[in-house]
């Protein structure tokens, strides 16, 4: 297996959700060397927006369809969102 990283750490951060994120910006801008991972392929955690080859890997769903258009076409939210509006 290979190493993930080399060297020493004062802090690993898991995950590239709004906290970890958060944490892990703060400890760098106070000096702190840091090394942030994620398991998936994107940032965000589950308030990630997917683009079309990360949304059908995430549920399996096989390839994306060629008449869907190209991948920057499309930013699906994990979580609903609501926009207020006046």
């Amino acid at each position: 297996m290979e190493p993930l990283a080399d060297g020493e750490y004062d802090a690993i951060v898991m995950g590239t959700g709004l906290k970890e994120s958060v944490i892990s910006g703060l400890l760098s801008v106070h000096g702190k060397k840091v090394l942030h991972v994620d398991r998936n392929g994107y940032y965000g955690a589950e308030c990630a927006s997917l683009n079309l080859t990360n949304l059908f890997e995430k549920f399996e769903a096989g390839e994306v369809p060629g008449h869907l258009g190209s991948n920057r076409d499309y930013n699906v939210d994990l979580i609903p969102k609501f926009i207020m509006a006046c």
